[in-house]
């Protein structure tokens, strides 16, 4: 379906171009008849003699061509011209759904950045932020906890050995007043036996510590989860009031007391923001790719927007855009087939008015554009009188 539209939309497009291009051949030969028979018949300023009717009749049939084929050439002319507006979807950013408490702004009404658009009932969002307080308290204290553990882990170790140098001094003093037959079997079998409990004990302790170190990690790690929780539902409860992001107004407002908002719901009004100094008066036009490439930065344009029949707008090139949808690649998993369609490409020239104040023009306004390149500048004539003939037609259509 989109293929046949898009094609429906080229041959239209066509076809306009064929009838623009006929209808100024129709108006210029007529202007070069009416100047034939006036200079001719009427003033009788020349005697027409049949050479000289062959020359005119060959000669200003093939001017004509000429001009048109440099008009059409050298100043790009097109039909497709809008203004384009920012608008911004609103929707309230929750993770779990809630329902909306009050709405504080009509449809339509002129609003200033930060005023209050609606509000979602807190009272969920703030159970969540005391849930997740008291969850970070209790990690902090764990994290406490664990590291009076450690603390304790640590004398607990040094103790330890303590009591190993001293086993392990008494077990070699014992062993050689055995030797001498200063001390019994039974007194060394106790020094061994000491020394090998305090040897487990130190391995006990310096297990207990690395243990406790460990537990300080994971209590830390808990604490930072806790903080993130907190962050997270602060930030919920700040979505429950949403406010304007810029000066504006809201149109297509479908939200209402009551209504359950959530991950899942997708934008409930549209914020439409006032122009910017960037953006006012700026005009998108789009050009077929035929003579794209001849538009400069400051070139001089014409305008003749459907709000204003009759009137020419005058301006400047901004910029251009010099990529189009069709030379940009989707990533998939399959090799790119067809990538050119046959079909011209269009692509987009942003026009800067010259008297912004006197002519409004609200986004979606439509019009009909013009850019002057500068050469064969004589060729600019037709596309002058065209854009202002269509200017006058826009009182009837």
């Amino acid at each position: 379906m989109s293929n046949h539209l898009v094609t429906k939309t080229h041959c239209a497009t066509g076809l306009q171009t064929i009838s623009r291009r006929i209808v100024m051949s129709w108006i210029l030969g007529g202007v070069y008849c009416g100047i034939i028979w006036l200079v001719f018949a009427k003033l009788k300023l020349m005697r027409l003699s049949l050479p000289l009717a062959i020359i005119l009749a060959s000669v200003g049939p093939g001017l004509i061509v000429v001009l048109l084929f440099c008009a059409q050439y050298f100043h790009p002319y097109t039909k497709q011209a809008i203004v384009i507006a920012q608008i911004d979807p609103i929707t309230a950013q929750l993770s779990t759904n809630g329902r909306v408490k009050e709405v504080f702004v009509s449809p339509n009404v002129p609003i200033q950045a930060g005023d209050v658009l609606f509000t979602v009932d807190p009272i969920p969002y703030e159970n969540a932020v005391e849930v997740a307080k008291a969850g970070l308290e209790q990690a902090k204290q764990n994290v406490q906890l664990s590291e009076s553990t450690v603390e304790l882990s640590r004398a607990t170790l040094v103790r330890a050995k303590a009591d190993l140098t001293y086993a392990t001094n008494d077990r070699d003093r014992y062993q050689k007043l055995r030797e001498s037959g200063g001390a019994s079997q039974d007194e060394l079998e106790r020094a061994v036996t000491l020394f090998q409990q305090s040897d487990a004990a130190l391995t006990q302790a310096e297990q207990s510590l690395k243990q406790a170190g460990i537990s300080v990690g994971v209590a830390k790690a808990k604490q930072t989860q806790a903080e993130t929780t907190l962050a997270n539902a602060e930030y919920d409860l700040q979505q429950t009031t949403v406010k304007a992001p810029a000066d504006g107004y809201v149109t297509n407002l479908q939200v209402h007391p009551g209504m359950l908002l959530g991950p899942a719901t997708g934008p409930v009004m549209s914020f439409i923001r006032d122009t910017d100094e960037r953006q006012k008066g700026v005009v998108v036009a789009v050009f077929v790719e035929k003579n794209f490439l001849r538009i400069r930065t400051d070139q001089y344009a014409e305008l003749a927007m459907d709000a204003y029949p009759g009137e020419i707008l005058t301006g400047r090139v901004l910029n251009s855009i010099n990529v189009s949808g069709k030379g940009q690649l989707v990533a998939g998993g399959m090799v790119p087939t067809d990538l050119a369609d046959g079909k011209p490409t269009q692509f987009a020239v942003r026009i800067q008015l010259d008297d912004v104040d006197s002519y409004p023009l609200p986004g979606g306004a439509q019009g009909q554009a013009a850019v002057y390149t500068g050469d064969v500048q004589i060729a600019g004539i037709p596309i002058m009188f065209l854009i202002r003939a269509n200017s006058w037609m826009n009182y009837l259509f």
